[in-house]
């Protein structure tokens, strides 16, 4: 019994010890490890493999029971209108001067702070130009009652009409893309100079048209920014992730639902 009892706190102390890692192979070898403990405890406790399986495969259904009895009753609208707000505090978020004056020293040239609010769930923007790559950069605080977090993102508009978007968001995407966008999320990134810079190589090795030029006027930026949100509703609406709800919103589908849980599987893979 003594055994036992070490072995689940050997794997439960390699777990944490794995998840606390940066390195993505470990901290996914200690996912592993989390559900090669959970199957244990419940081997051991009872001495049937199929509850030790049952436990370990709770990590992967349990997101399943929130996204059905809370997500998909969450209702977004279907216009996101930007406006002009003050920026947060520092209590807020810390991280805003200093990465402000990361992207400035790329020679990005800070234009709007700018945001839209609905019931409890906010978003803010802080938005950058940088005239001679023709790159938009924005600093991204997303806020709800359940999670606060921040990224970079880095877009380029090629003439052809499509959208070469850079940024480090901490989760798979819980939309899919527009047909003309193309995403490179890059997480390894120890400071702005490197999404820039991986932006800027990514264009150039994908060959992709030629830049349009890009405007530096607040109103023309929060009104391109507010057609892709639209862009991209409208395709999940196409697509049956989105399903119409009451006048001027929209809720996720049964099969939104399924996509977003596999969304989850992925960042539990890949992170």
């Amino acid at each position: 019994m003594l055994a036992d009892v070490l072995l689940i706190l050997g794997f439960a102390v390699i777990s944490i010890g794995l998840r606390g890692s940066e390195t993505p192979f470990l901290f996914r070898l200690g996912n592993l490890c989390v559900l090669v403990t959970s199957y244990l405890l419940g081997w051991k406790l009872t001495g049937i493999h199929f509850v030790g399986f049952s436990c370990a495969s709770s990590w992967l259904l349990f997101p399943w029971i929130d996204i059905v009895t809370r997500v998909r009753h969450i209702q977004m609208p279907t216009d996101r209108h930007l406006r002009t707000q003050a920026p947060p505090g520092a209590s807020r978020f810390p991280a805003l001067s200093e990465l402000t004056e990361e992207i400035e020293a790329e020679g990005f040239q800070q234009v709007e702070d700018a945001g839209w609010n609905h019931e409890e769930h906010r978003q803010y923007l802080r938005l950058f130009v940088h005239p001679t790559e023709n790159v938009r950069a924005t600093i991204n605080l997303v806020e709800n009652e359940h999670i606060s977090f921040f990224y970079v993102s880095l877009c380029t508009h090629s003439v052809d009409g499509t959208l070469w978007c850079t940024w480090n968001y901490p989760f798979s995407s819980s939309l899919k893309p527009a047909p003309n966008w193309r995403l490179q999320r890059y997480r390894e990134a120890n400071a702005f100079f490197d999404i820039h810079a991986a932006h800027l190589a990514w264009i150039q090795s994908s060959r992709a048209a030629q830049a349009k030029p890009i405007s530096t006027d607040p109103a023309e930026l929060m009104a391109e920014i507010e057609g892709e949100l639209l862009s991209q509703l409208t395709h999940n609406l196409n697509c049956g992730v989105l399903t119409k709800a009451d006048e001027g919103q929209v809720r996720y589908s049964w099969r939104g639902c399924f996509f977003l849980w596999t969304q989850f599987l992925c960042d539990l893979i890949r992170a």
